[in-house]
């Protein structure tokens, strides 16, 4: 008889566990619901947020039902301490099924979209699979970094290229990185309102200015995150825009412009010499490091020149591509240089040259390269102040009359800090992701950063917390091999498990590749066709390490 009651007791315990289970399941999803109407028009005091500001308001809350799940679209804004700045737009989405965890996401370009960062859109270096991060239970939310100016083109893209907001002191410091506290800070508190509670695990998820902005993260708020994926950045944001104008000022006043042919010459002589380097022609260039490709064997002869060969002058940018832009004087913690791209060794231009087939001045959105545009809105709105500055004539090397300039647009801009100590102790996790075709953001200044983090803590120390990958074949979010991973989830089961991820496997998402595999290597190792078995699967690749 005891031993029967001691059953019926612990099967009357577990059936009340499991009810309550059930219960507090359903008053979560009604909790959402209700509160999703609550939060309409909610007041966040600016007491609430680390960094100045004159607080926050919601300006809608509305419960959605789609793909993604049952969840409550918040949006509203931060409102600023200087009234002629403009506020950081936010969007949280809360799922009515929340896993007690939240994602913030970085943006791109000069940020400005909030559709960028709201976490219903394709995450970077992540395949676009189901369910998303909303439909798992994570809260997603991301800011504009508090500008918007609007301009009539679709999908608002001189928006994210339009650098004037950086005339206001507040917004450029909210781009530059205080608008990512200032936005947590906000997410943190409608949570808490619409949960109860606030979330157990944050994340951060961000490439290219995104990834510039996970570097921030983890370096300035290292308490908030617990895991963090740094996406192809731009951390060395000040020598990368001095690069961006170095090979401008080759194209544009040296006479050495390369239209879409010539670009297109160059990376299919150089795949046409590389590519079967790693055990099999697939398109990609996985040997990066063993591709030694001469561009002066594309000279023109003497005589009238063709599509099919570079001019002297066209040779000569082809080699400030592949070489480093570096100033005089050292900029914040002694970062002194942005190496050049891998136009010798896999990245092509073609896309990032503009609609013209000719050189013209001054930059026009879409119509001249990506460098001049970038470079020219930098310069014209971040160092000089002069809207009409001519961006040819600037000195990469000394900044000429503005070189005092230079060192405390790097202190604002650069995430250069390279003891990450606090966010290990945290007990935060890393993974730096990038590809090595990206025809925007060379790929050696993520490998300059991973010696500087070794060199700083330790390889033992680093091994710890942070994880590095290069892609062969990606580029700036897109590629030959359109890379995909799940990040979120590899970094979730990083802090569930204590054990740092292994043998992962990335996919290509182009639409053309039947869903082809890659082991994902971790530097400096890089994916070698084993010699047999079907190319397009990863477990016929090994990561062997670099060959010269």
């Amino acid at each position: 008889m005891t031993r029967n009651r001691s059953i019926q007791f612990l099967l009357t315990a577990l059936s009340i566990s499991i009810l309550s289970s059930c219960a507090q399941g359903l008053s979560a999803r009604t909790d959402t619901q209700l509160n999703c109407r609550a939060l309409q028009g909610m007041k966040i005091e600016a007491s609430s947020i680390a960094l100045p500001t004159n607080g926050a308001s919601i300006k809608s809350a509305k419960l959605m039902n789609d793909d993604r799940g049952e969840y409550c679209k918040v949006l509203g804004g931060i409102f600023p301490v200087d009234p002629l700045a403009q506020q950081i737009r936010f969007e949280v989405n809360l799922p009515a099924h929340w896993n007690r965890k939240a994602v913030q996401f970085g943006g791109g370009s000069f940020d400005g979209w909030l559709g960028a960062t709201n976490g219903l859109n394709r995450l970077p270096v992540s395949i676009a699979t189901e369910p998303g991060p909303l439909a798992r239970g994570f809260a997603t939310f991301g800011g504009d970094s508090g500008h918007h100016k609007h301009y009539l083109l679709l999908l608002d893209v001189v928006n994210v290229v339009n650098a004037s907001f950086a005339r206001n002191a507040e917004e450029r410091r909210n781009f530059a990185q205080d608008g990512l506290k200032k936005t947590h800070d906000v997410a943190v508190a409608i949570m808490e309102r619409g949960y109860g509670k606030r979330p157990d695990r944050m994340f951060f998820l961000g490439g290219s200015t995104g990834g510039r902005e996970a570097y921030f993260v983890v370096q300035r708020w290292p308490d908030d995150y617990d895991g963090v994926l740094g996406a192809f950045a731009g951390w060395d944001q000040v020598e990368l825009d001095l690069q961006f104008i170095r090979v401008s000022q080759a194209m544009y006043s040296k006479g050495g412009f390369l239209s879409k042919s010539k670009t297109w010459l160059l990376s299919q002589a150089v795949m046409n010499k590389c590519d079967a380097l790693d055990g099999v022609t697939d398109g990609i260039i996985a040997n990066v490091t063993a591709c030694h490709f001469d561009p002066s064997t594309l000279l023109c002869p003497a005589g009238p020149t063709s599509n099919k060969c570079l001019t002297q002058q066209e040779l000569n940018t082809v080699k400030t591509f592949a070489t480093e832009q570096k100033t005089a004087r050292p900029l914040w913690h002694g970062v002194q240089t942005m190496p050049g791209y891998n136009v010798l060794a896999g990245t092509d231009l073609t896309g990032s040259m503009g609609l013209l087939h000719h050189p013209e001045h001054p930059s026009k959105i879409l119509l001249n390269s990506f460098y001049y545009v970038v470079g020219d809105q930098v310069l014209r709105f971040f160092v000089t102040g002069d809207k009409r500055f001519d961006t040819l004539t600037f000195d990469t090397t000394t900044g000429g009359k503005y070189a005092e300039e230079l060192i405390p647009q790097s202190k604002a801009s650069d995430a250069s800090d390279s003891d990450l100590a606090s966010f290990a102790k945290h007990g935060g996790k890393f993974l730096i992701v990038h590809g090595t075709a990206d025809a925007t953001i060379p790929t050696e200044p993520s490998v300059m950063y991973f010696n500087m983090l070794q060199h700083t803590m330790g390889k033992e120390a680093t091994d710890k917390f942070v994880r590095f990958y290069l892609i062969p074949g990606f580029g700036h979010g897109r590629g030959a091999f359109n890379a995909g991973f799940d990040a979120l989830g590899t970094l979730d089961r990083w802090l569930d498990t204590g054990i740092a991820p292994t043998e992962l496997v990335v996919v290509d998402d182009n639409r053309k590749a039947g869903g082809r595999t890659r082991p994902l290597c971790r530097y400096p190792s890089w994916p070698e066709y084993k010699g047999s078995g079907d190319v397009s699967q990863a477990s016929n690749f090994i990561c062997a390490l670099q060959k010269n």
